[in-house]
């Protein structure tokens, strides 16, 4: 165990040695492995040494928080993967539902044609139809409610990948992005409703080729699968994106391949990622 020093003793030991500047300065302390200067008067060089001077500016470094500090260490990306599985699998569960519903539906409808609307109303078999119809609506409509709460799970998974490799994405940022997109034709009302609701973007848009031009450097339609690469689309994804499947504005890669060419239409300067 270390014997504890004293304030002044330490910062004996610790004041840099100026003998080339003090000479034989009576400020010099004796120590058995040289000469000290004295915690007041190493403090006075040290002063007239940065006398009017300033500290070099720093870069601006975005703050980390602990979760997206947790994510550069182990991306969340199969928690990702889950959370798209259990939305695509909502959105199923809700199309069947709306279809076994317009299906009773029809076949309902056709059993009572021709026949007049007081006979209907009053008819038992009617009755159970419209029942059974009102139950199907039900489901239907509680499926519904299960893809949105799935959909806004996904959207904040999305939104916490792209924090993660963007955390210094701000207000300035956002500003360039709406300014590129409305550079290549889309308007407000237009990003709004992508934004917020599960609308998936169309890919084979003027604005959509314009953005993966921008953010490859690519000309022509090729720059649509190079940009989808680029941001982390498998082979697999990309066929399926290109052929129709739905991708959303909220996915995060989607969200970094417009960030690339919001970059790119207006360079960011002095970007740091933390």
């Amino acid at each position: 165990m270390t014997t504890a020093l004293t304030l002044t003793e330490a910062a004996e030991r610790l004041a840099p040695v100026f003998t080339e500047e003090t000479g034989t300065s009576s400020a010099l302390v004796s120590s058995p492995k040289g000469k000290w200067l004295s915690l007041d008067d190493a403090a006075a060089v040290l002063s007239d040494r940065v006398a009017g001077q300033r500290p070099a500016p720093r870069k601006k470094r975005a703050a980390v928080t602990v979760h997206q500090a947790a994510g550069q260490i182990e991306r969340p990306y199969a928690d990702l993967a889950e959370v798209r599985q259990a939305r695509y699998a909502a959105t199923g569960n809700q199309l069947r539902c709306l279809s076994e519903m317009n299906d009773f539906i029809a076949r309902a409808i056709q059993q009572f044609q021709g026949v007049d609307d007081m006979t209907v109303l009053h008819s038992p078999e009617w009755q159970a139809s419209y029942a059974y119809a009102q139950g199907l609506r039900s489901i239907y409509e509680a499926a519904c409610g299960e893809e949105l709460e799935a959909w806004k799970r996904q959207c904040d998974a999305e939104n916490d990948a792209f924090n993660i490799d963007r955390p210094d994405w701000g207000r300035e940022e956002t500003a360039k992005v709406v300014a590129m997109l409305k550079s290549v034709g889309s308007n407000e009302q237009e990003l709004q409703q992508l934004w917020s609701s599960p609308s998936p973007i169309n890919l084979s848009s003027p604005a959509c080729l314009a953005i993966a031009q921008k953010a490859t450097g690519i000309e022509g339609w090729e720059a649509i699968p190079a940009a989808f690469a680029a941001v982390g689309f498998s082979d697999n994804e990309m066929q399926a994106a290109l052929s129709g499947a739905p991708v959303l504005l909220r996915d995060h890669r989607i969200q970094e391949l417009i960030a690339r060419a919001a970059d790119a239409y207006t360079p960011a300067e002095d970007r740091e990622a933390a």
